[in-house]
Order: structure tokens, then C-alpha cells, then sequence
């Protein structure tokens, strides 16, 4: 899968999946989607769960992602809403609830797919990344990412 970080700037937070689906984050409302995207990856790959329910915020509207991991396989959805923005819950299995239509489907290697997606993140781990990561949208998720990145290497 290709996954890409297209814009970090003042509280916006843009992913490109596959050059197909977009997904802005607004951090007015204290929605980390980005973190949160690392932690379900973790959860994916530690097995505790084999379905993530992320809000990706979109002031006032927004969209759910859902990653669905079956075997080898990574299926990531994105859904619209009907609610705004502020009604939704950051995360969790309560999101399926406000799902409307599917908006975009892709089935991708696990394996590779999350690795893409870390190795994006590696961009801003550091250096002058990581500055532009922290000035323009808040920490870097380092635990979420540092979890990811040793189980997918185990």
C-alpha cells in the first residue's frame, strides 16, 4: 500500500492512501489521528485486536477508518458520517455505529502495508522532520511508534 504524509501545517494533518482517499485531521478538537493510527497498528500486530475504528476529523464533518487485519491481509476502509466532528469519539468499536456509505475499500499486504505506512512516519522521528512534526502538529508518538516498529520486526 502506498501510504503518504502530504501536508502537516498548524493543526492539519493530511494521509493519501494509494493515491486514491485523502484523510485531514484537525487538532481543534484534540483528535491525534495520526497517533492513534500508530497505536491500532501496534494493536494489529501485537493481535489484541484484528479491528481498528480511528475518527480522522475534518472539521466539522469527518470520516471513520476502519483497518481490518484477516490473515495476511490488511483491509482499510474509509467511511463518511452524518455526525460533526465534535459528536465522535477519537476511537473504538462505538464509531462503527455512525458509519454511512463506504467511500473507499482497499486489501493490501499486512506485512508490507504497515511497514509503509512506519517508514512514512520514520520521516519525522527525527531531525528537522521530527521540528516540523512538533511545530506544526504536537509530539511525535514515539511509544506508539517504537511498539509498531519491534513487533513488526519480530
Amino acid at each position: 500500500m502506498l501510504f503518504k504524509v502530504i501536508l502537516i501545517s498548524y493543526g492539519w494533518f493530511e494521509v493519501d492512501f494509494n493515491r486514491s482517499c485523502v484523510l485531514t485531521n484537525s487538532h481543534y478538537l484534540g483528535c491525534d489521528a495520526p497517533g492513534l493510527l500508530l497505536e491500532a497498528l501496534g494493536d494489529l500486530l501485537e493481535n489484541k485486536t484484528n479491528d481498528a475504528w480511528l475518527c480522522w476529523q475534518d472539521e466539522p464533518g469527518a470520516y471513520i477508518l476502519n483497518l481490518e487485519k484477516q490473515g495476511e491481509k490488511l483491509i482499510v476502509r474509509v467511511y463518511g458520517t452524518d455526525k460533526e466532528s465534535m459528536e465522535l469519539e477519537h476511537s473504538g468499536a462505538s464509531l462503527k455505529e455512525h458509519i454511512a456509505e463506504c467511500i473507499y475499500k482497499a486489501e493490501e499486504d499486512f506485512a508490507e502495508s504497515v511497514e509503509n505506512i512506519l517508514d512514512e512516519f520514520a520521516l519525522y522521528e527525527n531531525g528537522t522532520g521530527r521540528n516540523r512534526y512538533q511545530e506544526h502538529w504536537g509530539d511525535f508518538p514515539n511509544a506508539a511508534y517504537d511498539r509498531a516498529r519491534k513487533f513488526l520486526q519480530s
